[in-house]
């Protein structure tokens, strides 16, 4: 049972990581019973052809944004997916703003296509431009007049906004670009607000173009979707629809305080549901080790810092809040010591597989292109997950 043990000890930490709903600490996901995983038996209706209760749940998520909404349960990869292949045709290009997940990538490599750096002036009727906001980090992308030129100019517009399911939850929180003239906007609803992993919508305003992507979705997704993923999906949109933030600000503002106190510097960002966190006279590498050591798991680290993604606090959550503040009274930085891993005969060879440190999922080299192996040092040294390396080291017979 070594894998239920793994489960036992980290779930008993301390999460500010994804999901939203925290070790089942924020929501209301005791409420869906084991019981109810079921599959589709008369009275459950079908997702892939929903015309009973699914498709009310469908249509009360879409209608206040006067979208058509479908539930995911493969996360928002298959939004992703099937957006690039319902949008594509033979001579059209796909674009990206900010750093892209590798769902693009790797949709668009199915279809002998490599995603281009957006320049206004390249786009034509046809093409395809997608924008990952927030990013990972929270940060929120002013791009609204951006979609509006894309559409005058022709082009569609994919919102990969997996992270911004929260977003405009109250007037606190950034808005949403659902409210904007992208023609599809994906969320993962399990990334912050509390529903299980893998429960996601995609939200499309044309009904032509939602036409298209269920016939990918429906190729895609499983044939045996997960009611209870599809029941937190539910549970998630009356959190949403009833949430008041006043709890949230009153404990983040708390959080802030006694992390300074400890020396911590808290970089604040657009989303004020994520925390980037650093230490002076240490790297992130080492706080974020550190803060496991106190039973603290953060999101991911990278050079910028720590990421935290806090709880949407709320009355009567059951999150260890003050645990959480004595773990950080307990915090000793330390150095972490280095991973000594020669990687070095890949300098100069070309990538068999593209190379994506995970998290945060946005690829580093792609395959074919030449590695450098200055840009893969760091992360090989701190000992982050890395996918693809293994597999450029074997293909050139490299051992480590």
């Amino acid at each position: 049972m070594k894998l239920q043990d793994a489960l036992k000890k980290v779930s008993s930490g301390i999460s500010m990581h994804v999901p939203g709903h925290k070790n089942n600490t924020i929501g209301f996901l005791s409420d869906i019973k084991i019981d109810y995983d079921l599959t589709e038996v008369p009275g459950l209706d079908n997702l892939h052809e929903p015309e009973d209760v699914l498709k009310e749940l469908n249509d009360t998520l879409g209608s206040p944004y006067n979208r058509y909404a479908q539930l995911v349960v493969n996360g928002s990869t298959t939004g992703m997916l099937a957006s690039i292949h319902a949008l594509n045709h033979q001579n059209n290009n796909f674009f990206y703003i900010d750093d892209a997940h590798k769902s693009l990538y790797n949709g668009l490599s199915l279809l002998d296509k490599t995603p281009l750096e957006f320049r206004l002036s390249h786009i034509k009727k046809g093409d395809v431009v997608v924008i990952t906001s927030p990013t990972y980090y929270g940060d929120v992308l002013d791009v609204k007049d951006t979609i509006t030129d894309v559409k005058q100019r022709g082009g569609y517009v994919i919102v990969d906004e997996a992270h911004g399911a929260h977003f405009s939850m109250t007037e606190n929180f950034p808005s949403s670009l659902i409210d904007s003239d992208a023609d599809v906007v994906i969320q993962s609803y399990h990334k912050m607000l509390p529903s299980l992993t893998g429960a996601s919508v995609t939200f499309v305003k044309d009904k032509s173009i939602h036409d298209r992507m269920m016939h990918y979705i429906n190729i895609i997704e499983t044939s045996s979707p997960n009611y209870l993923v599809m029941a937190s999906i539910e549970s998630a949109l009356h959190f949403y629809n009833s949430y008041n933030d006043e709890i949230f600000f009153e404990k983040r503002a708390e959080l802030i305080e006694h992390l300074k106190q400890n020396n911590i510097v808290v970089e604040t960002v657009d989303d004020p549901a994520k925390l980037v966190l650093s230490i002076e006279g240490f790297s992130p590498y080492d706080l974020e080790k550190s803060l496991r050591d106190v039973h603290i798991y953060s999101e991911m680290v990278s050079e910028r810092g720590v990421l935290w993604c806090l709880p949407l606090w709320h009355d009567n959550d059951r999150y260890p809040f003050e645990q959480l503040l004595e773990a950080l009274r307990n915090l000793t930085v330390k150095e972490l010591d280095e991973i000594t891993i020669d990687i070095s005969e890949l300098h100069g060879k070309r990538a068999v597989e593209t190379i994506t440190p995970y998290p945060p999922g946005v690829p580093l080299i792609l395959a074919g292109e030449v590695i450098d192996i200055n840009r893969l040092d760091e992360f090989v040294k701190k000992n982050v997950k890395i996918e693809g390396l293994r597999k450029n080291l074997e293909y050139y017979n490299i051992e480590v």
